[in-house]
């Protein structure tokens, strides 16, 4: 899936769940931390599969729970941003079992309508199965998208039609919006204030 709807709908199902704002908006680079193994040249690879984007989470998660209860609604936050990511490729393929096998699994669904006897009906289509290594660009010498990854989307037609939807709903919301885009300008805020603190602490330490 493109990076816009990757970021936008985990985040907008999350707010829909009453999740503070705050804690939403802080973790959204997670959804883009699988993608990170565009740079080692395994791209859907080497990070897109079950061990990193779930099971270790998942255990990050138990951790927390455990020895940092304050900080366990930011850890479920971030395995589900991390694990949705992983979902939206798998409309691409990703290598669900890396490193145990380098196969690709893909699964993608969508909804069409059929008209019969002047009636519109649904028409649901599916397609899954599995591609082996010498079937993708991502083995060999041309292992990962490095290749492709000047060609990413950002914004497909699905991404423009969400924008398209958040611009509306923001209209019709007008203060609900007022109220989102504040907090988050504030956490901003906080995050240079931190940053700032960070380096004047820095600092002083060096100094001595």
């Amino acid at each position: 899936m493109d990076t816009f709807a990757q970021v936008t709908i985990p985040l907008i199902v999350l707010l829909a769940l009453r999740v503070k704002t705050r804690k939403a908006v802080l973790l959204l680079p997670a959804t883009l931390l699988i993608d990170l193994d565009v740079f080692f040249r395994y791209h859907r690879l080497l990070f897109h599969n079950l061990f990193v984007a779930f099971f270790l989470p998942l255990l990050i998660v138990f951790y927390v729970r455990k020895y940092h209860p304050e900080y366990f609604d930011y850890a479920w936050i971030g395995l589900f941003y991390v694990f949705t990511s992983l979902l939206f490729d798998l409309g691409q393929g990703v290598a669900l079992f890396y490193p145990l096998t380098s196969n690709f699994y893909f699964f993608k669904a969508s909804i069409y309508v059929q008209i019969w006897h002047g009636l519109p009906l649904p028409d649901p289509q599916m397609s899954y199965g599995i591609w082996a290594p010498s079937q993708t660009i991502a083995v060999g010498e041309k292992l990962g998208a490095a290749e492709t990854s000047a060609r990413y989307a950002s914004m497909s037609e699905t991404s423009v039609g969400l924008l398209f939807t958040l611009i509306v709903a923001a209209l019709m919301y007008f203060r609900k919006s007022q109220t989102f885009l504040k907090e988050v300008w504030e956490l901003i805020l906080d995050i240079m204030l931190w940053i700032r603190d960070t380096f004047i602490s820095i600092f002083k330490i060096e100094k001595r």
